[in-house]
């Protein structure tokens, strides 16, 4: 097991807090070792976040000179294209659980297919509304050998204990990205990047000279090239392309998106402050080293983040007083729990 004490039982410099979280992935190196991998569940959408992390998971790659041999996203990824000494790698994020279907999906069909290669699921936030589904969940997963699950809090540490025997708590790929530079001055206070989606908690940000979220920051020419380019890959995969084409799809992908953490790099820059309820908009603001003040979502994952990693920045505020109170794993999947 890997774990700190809570970040947030004193504040250090902020640089020397950034750079030792990008280093907690060398056990992450050490366990692919000089094996191929598979990159899985390449994000398609334009979720700032999970652009972020595999922005963070690419330069990962490149960091520690690790051949990546597929790219996919969760459906379009065939199991047969995997050779035996191959590293099946998924993307880390917060889709591990039954709130975001297609993904846990795939994860699950590539574990019972692929029982003899060595399997990582880098960091995650787990988080199951129905206990059905997280016993079938541990059932399955525990019964492969060499499955490497990653976590990115304590609360999710305890939930994937029961899934394998290989847990490792560490912080979000999108470390991988420490230092962004400002791409200009800033020009106005505060930036209020609030979720607008199934995640949205109470949060209240006040005194503001923007509020919106990543959803209202785009173009819908932008949204509707997006949903071509998937609805494109959909149809390789469904047509049998050879591997070859599939991943060069993948490749101009990768680099259209790269715009999308552009621009929001551009948009931060214009802000001292940024106040938020979202994750990696709080990862941003200090990958960029800009003060600010992160609230929880619906289900407690951003003040667990904080706890275990971020919190211990002098430039990082909590936007409220305490912490979520701990729950058991059991809580964490309650039927009745709203999200």
């Amino acid at each position: 097991m890997r774990y700190r004490e809570s970040a947030l039982a004193m504040k250090n410099n902020h640089a020397e807090v950034m750079q030792s979280l990008a280093d907690e992935h060398d056990v992450l190196a050490a366990l692919i070792g000089a094996d191929r991998v598979h990159y899985l569940d390449i994000p398609m959408h334009r979720n700032i976040g999970d652009l972020l992390i595999m922005s963070g998971t690419l330069r990962f790659f490149e960091r520690y000179q690790i051949r990546i041999g597929v790219k996919a996203a969760y459906f379009s990824y065939r199991t047969r294209w995997a050779l035996p000494n191959d590293v099946i790698v998924f993307q880390g994020g917060g889709n591990f659980g039954d709130l975001y279907d297609g993904h846990q999906q795939a994860r699950h069909s590539v574990i019972q297919a692929l029982p003899r290669n060595r399997i990582i699921i880098l960091p995650q936030t787990i988080h199951f509304r129905s206990k059905d589904a997280y016993e079938e969940c541990c059932k399955t997963f525990s019964q492969h050998p060499d499955l490497h699950i990653c976590v990115r809090d304590r609360s999710s540490y305890e939930l994937a204990l029961p899934m394998s025997r290989h847990v490792y708590l560490l912080p979000d790929m999108a470390h991988q990205l420490w230092p962004i530079q400002r791409s200009r001055h800033p020009e106005s206070r505060h930036l209020a990047l609030m979720r607008v989606d199934k995640e949205r908690a109470n949060a209240i940000a006040t005194d503001f000279d923007l509020r919106a979220d990543w959803e209202e920051l785009f173009q819908r020419s932008e949204k509707r090239r997006i949903q071509r380019a998937c609805r494109l890959l959909r149809a390789l995969h469904l047509m049998h392309f050879s591997l070859a084409r599939v991943s060069h799809g993948l490749d101009l992908w990768v680099e259209y998106v790269g715009k999308f953490i552009d621009d929001a790099v551009h948009l931060f820059s214009r802000f001292d402050i940024i106040t938020t309820d979202r994750l990696h908009a709080h990862l941003l603001a200090c990958l960029m080293g800009i003060p600010n003040t992160i609230w929880n979502n619906s289900y407690g994952k951003n003040h667990t983040y904080a706890a275990a990693w971020t919190g211990s920045s002098d430039i990082v505020q909590l936007g409220q007083s305490v912490l979520p109170d701990e729950k058991s794993p059991t809580d964490k999947y309650g039927e009745t729990q709203n999200t």
